[in-house]
């Protein structure tokens, strides 16, 4: 971590034409999973020529290696520098729950830079955030990213754990951030939805947190101003008290995700196989 820090002492401007570099050969070079990012938007946006459909991909692989560059030289961030970076607009009703000893959840995107609000909620809100991570599959790089995850206060619980860590907390007055939109395992409780010009599954465990708790839940709509400045929209989706049925949790964080992608294409991360399964073979499992 000694070189992170090092690099997140130096001058932006000056660390910008290495993301653009590794923008560069990623797409043009090395085709860093290419097909998959093409394949997502024809589908996607099957209105798009192929030229408009390339242009899209060129501008994701810049975005994408921004959002890394960004995420190592926000390590030295202050207090400061987040309400400067990342602004977070309109948490009167999430601190009016909190000041009451209420929990709230935040469901996150993977749109413009997922990993920031977090960062900018622990240091910007006086209440603790604790946040559900799927752990990498490489232990190596699994450590360095939740070392960089928790650097602002952030606390990471184990997508495995997060029930039985949630509860244990019940009463604290506290954010619990869930990035909502990735794919759940084919035998995880899940609920499907028209998503981007087809039939995607997601995890209902947000929905099922908030009414076994009773926390009310907001959506984080991130955008992207300019270069290393972002901006994060709360947005309530649904309060107590629930009703035993479907809440409509899940369908309107849906909703939402879909206008923050087709408002900006290019900030979405396409290169994830989203889609690795249909809706009947996994009933079939």
């Amino acid at each position: 971590m000694l070189f992170i820090r090092i690099l997140s002492l130096l001058p932006h401007w000056l660390l910008y034409p290495f993301a653009e570099a590794a923008a560069f050969l990623g797409y043009h070079i090395l085709s860093y999973r290419k097909k998959v990012v093409l394949e997502n938007l024809r589908v996607s946006f099957p209105q798009k020529s192929k030229k408009e459909i390339n242009q899209v991909a060129r501008r994701f692989y810049r975005q994408f290696c921004q959002v890394f560059l960004e995420m190592i030289f926000a390590y030295s961030f202050k207090r400061k520098d987040w309400s400067k970076h990342a602004p977070l607009v309109n948490l009167d009703q999430i601190e009016e729950y909190l000041r009451n000893g209420q929990a709230v959840i935040i469901m996150g995107t993977h749109a413009a830079h997922w990993e920031w609000p977090a960062f900018s909620v622990s240091q910007q809100l006086d209440y603790p955030l604790e946040f559900i991570y799927k752990p990498m599959g490489s232990i190596y790089f699994d450590k360095i990213m939740l070392q960089l995850r928790t650097k602002h206060g952030g606390m990471a619980v184990s997508k495995e754990d997060s029930l039985k860590e949630i509860f244990k907390r019940r009463n604290q007055p506290r954010v619990i951030g869930i990035v909502a939109d990735q794919l759940p395992t084919i035998k995880a409780d899940k609920q499907w939805f028209d998503f981007l010009n087809r039939e995607t599954a997601f995890y209902a465990g947000s929905e099922r947190i908030a009414k076994m708790a009773g926390y009310p839940v907001f959506y984080a709509d991130i955008k992207r101003k300019k270069r290393g400045h972002y901006e994060i929209t709360f947005e309530q989706i649904a309060s107590p008290p629930y009703q035993k049925s479907d809440t409509g949790i899940i369908e309107e964080y849906v909703r939402r995700l879909s206008q923050t992608v087709l408002q900006s294409p290019s900030d979405y991360l396409w290169s994830h196989k989203r889609w690795k399964y249909t809706r009947s073979e996994a009933e079939a499992i």
